[in-house]
């Protein structure tokens, strides 16, 4: 989706008023967002869109008349070009495993700053995905000790990645987060995030647990047998 010359369109389905107000002035402010839509439930949200253009809603997870795995799922199959972000309180694996699974491309928690919001929308829709450090990290966790995954990186296993993406992809699957990279490396966070970009490109993951399930697939991490 072409949005590089104009304003990002937002749509919110938030039953929160004070919650949906602030969050609308907050991204209004924020110089290429634009808030389209602001209603207080998922019905009206799939009701209002035939009628606007939308690049990305928010959705909250907890709503009436239709929450937002409902309002999701619609949304995925009525208007496949809008990205989907939801939005929830919660912050454990399953919420975060459910809403991907549902057709979301991707996940805030409600305590999120102006600038993890800001780059979550971005990220969502120029690259169909976004999971920040913290849920990439839990997914990974939960493969790793689950024993879905063993963390021990295989080099000659015939992989597309150059030597710098492959040092990279290791340290991902031994659980470390963007920034502990960055700093092990001693490179920028955007860096980091540019070269995992690339790597996701590479392989047609749409987020890092795509990328992490590749390099199992493919030999480059040891798949753990119980």
């Amino acid at each position: 989706m072409e949005t590089e010359n104009r304003n990002i369109k937002i749509a919110i389905a938030e039953d929160q008023s004070i919650f949906r107000n602030g969050l609308t002035k907050l991204l209004n402010d924020i110089d290429g967002f634009e808030v389209v839509l602001a209603v207080e439930n998922g019905q009206l949200l799939i009701e209002a869109l035939p009628a606007i253009s939308v690049d990305l809603a928010l959705i909250d997870f907890r709503m009436p008349v239709k929450n937002g795995i409902e309002a999701t799922k619609e949304v995925r199959e009525k208007f496949p070009e809008v990205k989907v972000l939801l939005l929830s309180m919660y912050d454990d694996v399953e919420f975060v495993e459910s809403a991907i699974e549902n057709g979301a491309n991707g996940y805030l928690s409600k305590d999120d700053d102006a600038e993890e919001i800001q780059l979550a929308i971005k990220s969502a829709v120029e690259t169909g995905y976004y999971l920040n450090d913290r849920t990439s990290k839990m997914f990974i966790a939960k493969m790793v000790h689950s024993g879905k995954i063993q963390p021990v990186f295989e080099v000659g296993s015939g992989n597309i990645f150059n030597e710098n993406e492959l040092v990279i992809l290791e340290l991902i699957c031994n659980e470390m987060t963007t920034q502990e990279i960055a700093e092990k490396l001693f490179k920028s966070r955007r860096t980091i995030e540019s070269a995992r970009t690339l790597m996701m490109s590479k392989v047609g993951a749409r987020n890092v647990v795509g990328l992490v399930m590749y390099a199992i697939q493919h030999g480059i991490v040891n798949n753990k047998k119980k």
